[in-house]
């Protein structure tokens, strides 16, 4: 017919197909986000003016008291990686205290009526509090992730996957949790430690 011989617009000229539409739509979504006042978390700030944008000495001031259970040993010592790579602050300006729960339940039961899959679900509830004045939280939070395991025939093998989902649920945890109080952290103004006399 006739019609199928006009050209359509834009279609058939060299240069102007579908990647450069692509490209133009990417570039207007993505403009609005220059001026939206993102700072760093971890980096230094240019115009910060002595609050925010360096968590890291902060989160080098914070105390974390041992957790109970192992799961709660694997969170702590993760904890302890992530906040306070030199080790233990010798002046500690904040304290963190973390309770763990968790509550696990059968999601496959074979025909024996055995579970073959556990989800296991992890909830840590903590608490900031400054050296200064024990008692009053200066930030509170909840985290919670899920992990789930097979239960296998072999009872090692049992174990081993009961074990393996504790430690990712400790490490997936301790991201949040460090996440947050750095956050929280990066808005607070940084003391700087004394010397020793």
């Amino acid at each position: 017919m006739w019609w199928s011989r006009l050209r359509r617009p834009g279609l058939g000229r060299p240069g102007l197909g579908r990647p450069w539409l692509a490209l133009l739509a990417a570039l207007a979504l993505i403009s609005p986000l220059a001026g939206c006042g993102w700072e760093p978390l971890y980096g230094q700030s240019k115009n910060m003016g002595g609050v925010g944008g360096d968590a890291g000495p902060q989160l080098a001031q914070v105390h974390i008291q041992p957790i109970a259970e192992r799961t709660g040993q694997q969170l702590y010592n993760n904890l302890r990686d992530r906040m306070n790579p030199q080790g233990v602050p010798p002046d500690p300006r904040y304290y963190l205290v973390v309770t763990l729960g968790q509550i696990s339940s059968e999601q496959l039961v074979s025909v024996n009526q055995t579970a073959t899959r556990i989800d296991t679900t992890f909830t840590a509830t903590y608490n900031l509090y400054l050296v200064d004045n024990p008692g009053v939280s200066v930030f509170h939070a909840t985290s919670r992730t899920t992990t789930a395991y097979d239960i296998p025939s072999d009872p090692y093998s049992a174990v081993v996957s009961q074990a393996d989902a504790q430690r990712r649920a400790a490490q997936s945890l301790s991201d949040d949790i460090s996440n947050r109080v750095a956050s929280y952290l990066a808005t607070q103004p940084l003391q700087q430690q004394q010397p020793s006399p």
